[in-house]
């Protein structure tokens, strides 16, 4: 089973704890001097003792709770992109998705991917795109879904105005090639976690054209 991180499992950006087992001195011994200067201090200690020596409520409230809103958040996110007609890579796990917008640069090039990205942050979106992963092929972005329902909602809003009702009237199209292995929903579940409540969710994007973002 798989040790839950601070950062993903639990939302605690900035407190990064590892623990190391091993049986092999020479390994123990080198890091043991890594050790001081990388400590974790004792109030943090005492925080992660404390929930996580409750293994009945983790197991049974909080991982399943979380695991549940992940899912969902992802598939509002998918979904909604699949209207404005973006296609996204399928995956079953992680915090975030494989999006392509080839059809929305000027030219396949990572020169017309970065025009687009800074459109997108003018738009008050952050959406990472691929080479800064070191992605081969312009046009794909990263889209992290751990997050509220408002938030992803307003996202797909705001990306709806941007690609069809502002980029179509100074960018052509281009052509891209389809997504092998693309998107379709499934009971797989992601492996991660998220905090953020998405409950009471119960529309779909179909309104997505009809809301103006102010």
């Amino acid at each position: 089973t798989p040790h839950p991180t601070p950062k993903k499992d639990f939302g605690m950006c900035g407190i990064r704890v590892g623990v190391l087992y091993t049986r092999n001195d020479e390994v123990r011994k080198a890091v043991n001097k890594l050790a001081v200067f990388h400590g974790c201090p004792g109030p943090v200690q005492h925080i992660l003792r404390q929930f996580l020596s409750d293994r009945e409520w983790l197991d049974n409230v909080f991982f399943p709770t979380n695991r549940r809103r992940l899912k969902e958040a992802q598939n509002i996110l998918v979904d909604g992109l699949a209207e404005i007609g973006i296609p996204v890579f399928k995956s079953s796990g992680g915090l975030y998705i494989w999006a392509d917008f080839r059809k929305f640069l000027k030219s396949q090039t990572f020169e017309a991917e970065a025009d687009l990205w800074w459109k997108l942050l003018q738009e008050k979106l952050l959406i990472s795109p691929g080479k800064a992963f070191c992605c081969y092929e312009p046009g794909w972005f990263r889209l992290v879904f751990s997050d509220s329902v408002d938030k992803i909602y307003l996202c797909l809003q705001r990306l709806q105005q941007m690609l069809h009702d502002k980029i179509d009237e100074s960018i052509p199209i281009c052509s891209s090639p389809p997504v092998k292995n693309e998107y379709h929903e499934s009971d797989d579940e992601p492996s991660n976690y998220m905090s953020t409540s998405v409950d009471d969710v119960s529309e779909g994007c179909s309104h997505l054209k009809k809301i103006a973002v102010f």
